[in-house]
C-alpha cells in the first residue's frame, strides 16, 4: 500500500471515530431519542457530508458505538484482570474471598454509568425494531463469548471452574449485572448500586462454579 492510498483511509478512520465521539456526547446529553445528524456533526466539527459518508442512519452510529465501547470494556476487563489480586484477609471464607476479589479488582469498571442510561434507552427502542435488536443479540453474544476467558481465569485462581454451560454463565452475568446497574443509574452519586453489581457478579459467578475436578 502506497502512503497515498494509506493517508486517505486513515483520514476516513479519523473521521469517523470523531463522529462517534460526538455521537457519544450528544447521545449523554439529549438521548438517542431526541439526538439528529446535525447535532452530532456540530459537535463533531464536520458538515453533514462526514455523517453520511460514513453512516447510513442514526441506528448505525448507536451499533458502531456500542460495539467501540464493548470492545473498550473487554480490554479495560482484560487488564484489571491481569492486575487482579486475591483478597483474603484471615478468617475470610473462600466464597467471601472471591468476592471481596471481584469488587476491588473491577470496582473501576463501574464509575461511570452514562452508558449504561444510553443502552438502556437504545435497548427499548430496539425492542419495538427488529432488525435491530437482530444486531444487540449479535453483539451482546460476542461480549459473552470475550468476557467469559476472564471469569474461567478468575475462577481457577480460587480453584474452581464453571458448573454450567458456558452460554448460560454468561448470560447469568450478563442480567445480573444490568439489573443491578439499572439502580446505578437513577441514584448515579451513591457507589452502593455499583458495588451490589459487582457483588451480585461475583455471587452468580461463585453459585455456578464448583471445585476444580481431580484436585
Amino acid at each position: 500500500m502506497t502512503t497515498e492510498t494509506a493517508r486517505p483511509k486513515r483520514s476516513r478512520a479519523a473521521t469517523r471515530e470523531r463522529v462517534l465521539d460526538g455521537a457519544l456526547a450528544v447521545f449523554a446529553e439529549r438521548g438517542f431519542g431526541r439526538s439528529t445528524p446535525e447535532q452530532i456533526c456540530e459537535r463533531a466539527g464536520f458538515t453533514r457530508g462526514a455523517f453520511y459518508s460514513n453512516f447510513g442512519s442514526m441506528d448505525e452510529v448507536f451499533l458502531a458505538l456500542w460495539q467501540r465501547q464493548a470492545n473498550a470494556l473487554v480490554q479495560r476487563l482484560r487488564a484489571a484482570v491481569d492486575d487482579v489480586q486475591v483478597t483474603a484477609p484471615a478468617g475470610t471464607s473462600v466464597d467471601r474471598a472471591f468476592t471481596a476479589t471481584v469488587v476491588d479488582g473491577l470496582s473501576g469498571l463501574t464509575a461511570d454509568v452514562s452508558w449504561h442510561v444510553l443502552t438502556a434507552e437504545f435497548s427499548a427502542y430496539a425492542a419495538r425494531r427488529p432488525e435491530v435488536a437482530a444486531v444487540i443479540v449479535e453483539h451482546r453474544a460476542a461480549l459473552r463469548h470475550a468476557l467469559l476467558p476472564m471469569i474461567v481465569r478468575v475462577l481457577a485462581a480460587f480453584g474452581r471452574e464453571p458448573a454450567v454451560d458456558e452460554d448460560t454463565l454468561g448470560r447469568s452475568v450478563v442480567a445480573v449485572y444490568d439489573g443491578a446497574m439499572s439502580q446505578a443509574m437513577i441514584e448515579p452519586d451513591d457507589p452502593t448500586p455499583r458495588r451490589l453489581a459487582l457483588e451480585l457478579v461475583a455471587a452468580i459467578v461463585w453459585d455456578r462454579s464448583r471445585p476444580v475436578r481431580g484436585q
